[in-house]
């Protein structure tokens, strides 16, 4: 993990365009070749050093104090010195004759990593929808989600409106709108609530979740799905709010479904202005596709990001860039309890406000491996904008 991580970071200190071109490290470019070039290249690194040795050996013998010798094996210096030349020129041959592949290569691993890693835009368009069909269209795409993956019990765990770090409010009217809606889609679909409600509990003797006294903990992925609503509010009037509908796998704790409206700030029979929205991901090195294509790997959100911003960014992972994303703190944020797992993550994201214009929200995505390694990703912004008409003025 550690070559790859280093592979990912690489071009966090490569500065602006302006500067030279960047050059993959020798012990990456191996990273980017195929099969048959990576042995080409594992020669020619295995004959260039050869030939380096030799050249060392060579220099060593020319640069070697002489002392005063007699008999038959007594060589002098301008033999020691041919001597030595030759080792030298040896050397120098080998080297050259492994330089061509070498720099060949590292000219194609390091095209290649550049077309890795070039920017790349994400764009997701918000639709302004009622409170009530944004409610109803989460629970009918989520319960298609579910019927696809063979789900047979689900849990809708509550609701919790997220004014800002450290202000995490419990809503059950819209944890009961929800939970309508659910059952109106499919009214046979949910689990019923335990009578002691639900909580967060793990313990290293079973690090599974426990999320009720008599909890039946899942015994393999694909059986138990958890759900749950978040809203953030996006104006100080209510006229503007995210809902957030998530719904995770109970075993892995990780995400398999993500709705997420531009509505108003709670229950309401009309839209009182108009906004244009989009959430927007301006990711400068590739890091979403790169991690994708690497299989199962999954990325932890750090506890001093702002929630908003962490929100857009597990909603964009899970929707468009197919990366895992874990659930246990975001479990933990709505029930509270044990201390959240991190749901085996490989790295760690920072999601921190910076000043925008108008309504719009500007977040710096960074991330940082356990290492201790960290690079910019990008910036993510959910860009909002109030295009309500100008009251008419009343004739007289």
């Amino acid at each position: 993990m550690g070559i790859f991580l280093a592979s990912l970071l690489f071009l966090a200190a490569s500065g602006t365009p302006s500067k030279p071109a960047v050059e993959v490290p020798d012990k990456e470019v191996i990273l980017y070749l195929n099969s048959g070039e990576a042995a080409e290249w594992g020669g020619a690194m295995r004959q260039k050093e050869a030939g380096e040795s030799r050249m060392q050996q060579g220099t060593s013998i020319m640069n070697a104090t002489r002392l005063p010798s007699t008999g038959s094996t007594q060589e002098t210096p301008e033999q020691v010195k041919t001597r030595a030349q030759k080792i030298i020129n040896e050397g120098k041959a080998q080297v050259d004759r492994a330089m061509p592949s070498i720099e060949r290569l590292r000219k194609l691993a390091t095209a290649r990593f550049i077309e890795l890693t070039k920017t790349v835009d994400y764009d997701q368009p918000l639709l302004q929808t009622p409170w009530d069909l944004s409610l109803i269209q989460a629970a009918v795409r989520l319960q298609k989600v579910a019927r696809d993956q063979g789900y047979k019990t689900q849990h809708l765990l509550g609701s919790m409106t997220i004014l800002g770090p450290e202000k995490v409010y419990r809503t059950p009217v819209i944890a009961k709108a929800l939970r309508e809606a659910w059952l109106k889609a499919d009214a046979t679909s949910l689990a019923p609530i335990p009578s002691g409600g639900y909580t967060y509990k793990r313990t290293v003797e079973n690090p599974l979740a426990q999320l009720s006294a008599d909890w039946a903990v899942p015994q393999a992925a694909g059986q138990t799905l958890l759900i749950w609503a978040e809203v953030y509010p996006l104006t100080s009037d209510d006229a503007a709010g995210l809902l957030v509908v998530r719904m995770a796998d109970a075993f892995t704790m990780r995400l398999v479904g993500s709705e997420i409206y531009l509505t108003t700030m709670g229950p309401s029979d009309a839209l009182p202005k108009k906004f244009n929205a989009a959430i927007v991901l301006k990711d400068e090195k590739s890091f979403i596709p790169r991690l994708a294509a690497r299989g199962d790997w999954l990325l932890s959100y750090d506890r001093d990001s702002h929630p908003l911003g962490v929100a857009l960014l597990r909603h964009l992972c899970v929707r468009v860039g197919n990366l895992a994303v874990g659930a246990s703190s975001s479990v933990y944020d709505l029930l509270g309890g044990d201390a959240p797992s991190d749901d085996g993550a490989n790295a760690s994201w920072k999601v921190l406000p910076q000043p925008a214009a108008g309504l719009t929200k500007s977040f710096k995505v960074s991330s940082k491996t356990p290492e201790g390694q960290t690079a910019t990703v990008g910036e993510l912004t959910l860009r909002l904008e109030n295009v309500t008409p100008a009251a008419k003025p009343v004739r007289k």
